[in-house]
């Protein structure tokens, strides 16, 4: 157990801490991504809220009406 221990604070020791550059340009393509996903999925919730409504009232309202 111990081992274990001090080999994962030697492998600590080799981590690299990310410049000032690189957090902002990871952080900003984060954001990026978010906004797209969040874009996306407005859309297809969007899409299927309209489809489901529009599908679901014309297809009961023509099963039952028959």
């Amino acid at each position: 157990m111990l081992e274990f221990f001090y080999q994962s604070i030697e492998t600590l020791r080799e981590v690299k801490k990310p410049s000032k550059d690189e957090i902002i340009k990871m952080t900003v393509i984060t954001l990026i991504v978010i906004a797209v996903a969040a874009v996306l999925f407005a859309i297809v919730d969007y899409l299927f809220l309209h489809l489901q409504d529009d599908f679901l009232y014309n297809f009961l309202n023509n099963l039952f009406n028959k």
